[in-house]
């Protein structure tokens, strides 16, 4: 039965992080009091706990990469102020065409605009896994919807077939660990720095490469599958260790230079890719939806997938958890109380 939502007074307002400019973190990101939105009749309002930072909000800010601005939207300034993705906290209200999500329910999603005390959720939303915290759920939906469709959707893995991860230290990468044992891979390689090895074992890798004594595409071994996160290798090696009809999926780039960031290796990639020699690269988008984040519920509840969170920060410091973002190399995900 459908349930109405419960108005909500258009002059209450929230805080939430804006940026009004192009820049470093510390020197754009701000708090500011924004209005509170009401859900639309295939909405979900939702009282934020705490939302988790992803290198896509890094990026968002337009501070690395002048070229990449057009493409987050203007270009001397944002046209849209809100930045964020990922939230985790409770249903306040819902839309009349909303059957699956009740007000009180704890649910995870995400909706951009999400570093904010509340958001309007309309496409992926649905109710967190019962064994995690706020902070905890908060860590799931981005890195681990860009994982599953990484390995499953675009790499096509099937039991038994062999898989590589580089940057298995990273939310994406610890993700794709585990989801590559709960989808029955029959061996997966991680590839991360000397600091992260242990975790990685801890998380179900059968091999793990430190980075800084082994270049994985100089090994013997083989893979079917090819998740890149670090992006720190050429087409040409990659497909080297790349079995006939294997696929290298990129999920992640290097910041790259000031003025493309990392549009122009990516280019190089696809580009000398059209030569694949019966192997493929796939370079995809995530599209966070409602199933797959059922699908991430069921494995978390059933023990096969938890999130590594590595830091979690108040939402006053929002601006140094996104500059570490931008500094790399960190453990699991970043995550955001929101008081």
């Amino acid at each position: 039965m459908a349930t109405m939502a419960i108005p909500v007074d258009a002059t209450q307002t929230m805080r939430a992080v804006v940026r009004r400019r192009w820049g470093r973190p510390r020197d754009v990101v701000e708090l500011d009091d924004v209005d509170k939105p009401e859900p639309a009749d295939d909405e979900v309002l939702v009282r934020v706990h705490a939302t988790s930072v992803n290198r896509a909000d890094y990026y968002s800010l337009g501070g690395v990469a002048v070229l990449m601005r057009p493409m987050i939207g203007g270009f001397l300034r944002p046209t849209r102020e809100r930045i964020g993705g990922d939230f985790a906290g409770i249903a306040e209200a819902v839309g009349k065409d909303v059957t699956d999500v009740h007000p009180g329910d704890e649910v995870y999603g995400v909706r951009d605009g999400a570093f904010a005390e509340y958001v309007s959720a309309r496409m992926a939303v649905s109710r967190k896994p019962a064994n995690l915290s706020f902070e905890e759920a908060a860590a799931v939906p981005i890195a681990a919807l860009t994982a599953l469709e990484a390995l499953r959707d675009h790499g096509g893995l099937q039991p038994g077939q062999r898989v590589l991860v580089n940057g298995g230290s990273g939310g994406v990468g610890t993700f794709a660990i585990q989801l590559a044992k709960a989808l029955r891979a029959g061996r997966v390689t991680a590839v991360c720095s000397p600091r992260n090895v242990e975790r990685a074992r801890s998380l179900g890798a059968d091999r793990v490469i430190d980075y800084t004594r082994e270049d994985y595409t100089r090994g013997d071994e083989r893979y079917d599958v090819i998740v890149d996160v670090a992006g720190t290798h050429s087409w040409r090696q990659n497909r080297r260790v790349l079995v006939a009809g294997g696929t290298l999926v990129l999920t992640g780039m290097p910041t790259g230079n000031h003025v493309t960031g990392p549009i122009g290796r990516l280019a190089r990639l696809w580009l000398t890719s059209r030569l694949g020699r019966g192997r493929k690269l796939v370079f995809f988008i995530c599209k966070p939806n409602r199933p797959n984040l059922a699908t991430m519920r069921e494995l978390i509840e059933e023990g096969k997938v938890h999130p590594a969170v590595d830091r979690v920060y108040p939402l006053g410091e929002i601006a140094d958890a996104l500059e570490t973002m931008g500094e790399g190399h960190v453990q699991g995900k970043l995550v955001v109380r929101i008081d």
